[in-house]
């Protein structure tokens, strides 16, 4: 598994941070965030979505644990999941 880390310092880095984070994983698209709430993985996953060319309103799925966006017609979906609140590999 290849990881990637690296501090922009300002918010308005993040496009250039997700192309950033694209490039370096190539085609092999699963990526995993790790931090507190409220740290700013969603923030950054609104911003991949953006790069990849979805148009859908992003929201962190912390009470749905799944959310799908849609890239393009008869395109790749993206699903964000958050694990924050299973307490088991098999119950929520």
């Amino acid at each position: 598994m290849k990881k990637f880390k690296k501090n922009i310092g300002e918010i308005d880095r993040l496009p250039e941070l997700a192309r950033e984070i694209l490039q370096f994983t190539g085609t092999k698209r699963v990526f995993a965030f790790h931090g507190e709430m409220g740290s700013g993985k969603t923030t950054i996953i609104k911003q991949l979505c953006r790069e990849l060319g979805s148009h859908d309103n992003f929201s962190s799925p912390s009470y749905s644990i799944v959310n799908e966006y849609l890239v393009e017609p008869g395109e790749e979906k993206i699903y964000h999941i958050d694990l924050y609140r299973l307490k088991t590999l098999t119950k929520p």
